[in-house]
């Protein structure tokens, strides 16, 4: 190629360049969603985002994937700089950090009375403190059930000593003695999955003036009772972070998991795997379950006057009844949208009967700030107890210390 050529070319590239940068500006409302969404639910989302960009050229909506925890810490110091996502889809238990850091828009602000809009969702899809709405849930859920293979567990254990009895039996070692299959797993590094054990054994995170109530028999009983299936019982791994219990259940080296709907299609529910109630404790009759509260979207304080009718647009379609039974074909998630909730496709659905049975008798997650602390404070220690080094009377004196510490010095 000549000289005179290759010149040419870098001159159409230019004047190229140059006419782009001096065209009409995009002044379409662009709105940045930062969602929690993973796996087959993050698939789902990005096929809807898709869908509606397609159908409403005036808006361009993107969204970025991030870890929970990432989201909650960068989302509060973005917004408070007058920065951030315009929208979030986030647990409940954000909400009340949100809220104190005025980083939230209050919904009925977005969507006033007369759009009817908050009315579609039954009460528990939506969070209210202080007398305002901040978050609208696409589901309700974030509670825990058990997951068992259909191959291995044709009848789900109802106490936990029929628990302890199947995991016994389907745990399984080659001719070394090698453990090749677990009877149960879960992610029993994070407090969040420790809940069903302590309330299980009566007991809950904090008391009724909503203080730390970790040392105290009820938590050793459950702390204790977690130990022996690994060390009296061998029925769960020595480790058990997330991925790793995932894995394993999923490539038939665990017969039952402890998890949530959001990892419902990754296990095969319900053609390979399906869902049951956690066991009660036959000695104090009580149910074992964790916390249950919607996951949705919260709106950035920082949001526009302008980009504000965008927003209500892809709220009203990514909440919508349409979606949200889409999600519960595809997901098996708990609609929130009351219309959606009574058809007959949910209301019929065997997984989706046991996932509301257990969400209703699952603990409404608070959304008050320490909850946070409290969370912080029982991981350190929880994981010392799981390793080890604690035990569980030890355990629960030192989560409790942990705890107290950090809501004395949140209020400093």
């Amino acid at each position: 190629m000549s000289m005179r050529t290759i010149l040419g070319k870098v001159c159409v590239l230019l004047v190229a360049t140059l006419l782009a940068a001096c065209g009409p500006k995009d002044t379409r409302p662009h709105l940045m969603i930062w969602h929690t969404k993973d796996a087959r639910e993050g698939a789902l989302f990005r096929e809807l985002l898709a869908a509606y960009n397609a159908k409403h050229p005036e808006t361009v909506v993107q969204a970025l994937k991030k870890d929970p925890d990432e989201l909650r810490n960068l989302y509060v110091i973005a917004a408070v700089a007058g920065q951030g996502p315009d929208l979030a889809f986030v647990p409940a238990d954000s909400v009340g950090v949100f809220v104190t850091t005025k980083t939230v828009l209050a919904l009925d602000d977005l969507f006033p009375v007369e759009t009817g809009f908050l009315d579609r969702f039954a009460p528990e899809g939506i969070v209210r403190w202080r007398d305002r709405p901040w978050l609208v849930g696409d589901q309700i859920g974030n509670h825990l059930v058990l997951v068992c293979n259909r191959d291995l567990v044709p009848k789900p254990p109802e106490t936990l000593d029929d628990l302890i009895r199947i995991a016994k039996e389907l745990t399984t070692r080659d001719a070394q003695g090698n453990i090749t299959r677990y009877g149960l797993t879960w992610n029993y590094q994070a407090p969040f999955f420790f809940v069903p054990f302590l309330t299980g054994f009566g007991g809950w995170v904090m008391d009724e003036n909503e203080q730390p109530a970790l040392d105290n028999p009820q938590t050793v009983a459950a702390l204790q009772f977690v130990l022996d299936l690994r060390k009296k019982h061998g029925v769960i791994p020595p480790e058990g972070d997330y991925n790793t219990a995932s894995t394993l259940f999923k490539e038939g080296r665990a017969a039952m998991i402890l998890n949530g709907s959001w990892s419902w299609a990754d296990y095969g529910v319900p053609d390979k795997s399906y869902v049951a109630l956690i066991p009660l404790n036959a000695a104090n009759g009580k149910r074992c379950v964790s916390t249950v509260s919607p996951n949705g979207y919260v709106v950035n304080s920082n949001l526009p006057q302008e980009k504000r009718a965008a927003a209500r647009s892809l709220l009203s379609f990514l909440t919508s009844a349409e979606v949200q039974l889409r999600m519960a074909r595809e997901l098996k998630t708990l609609p929130s949208d009351i219309a959606a909730r009574q058809a007959p496709e949910v209301r019929e659905d065997p997984t989706l009967r046991v996932s509301a049975e257990q969400a209703a008798e699952s603990i409404p997650l608070p959304v008050l700030p320490q909850m946070r602390q409290i969370w912080d404070g029982m991981i350190g220690p929880y994981q010392l107890i799981m390793n080890g080094d604690l035990s569980a009377a030890e355990g629960a004196k030192q989560m409790q210390r942990e705890a107290e510490k950090l809501y004395r010095d949140s209020a400093l």
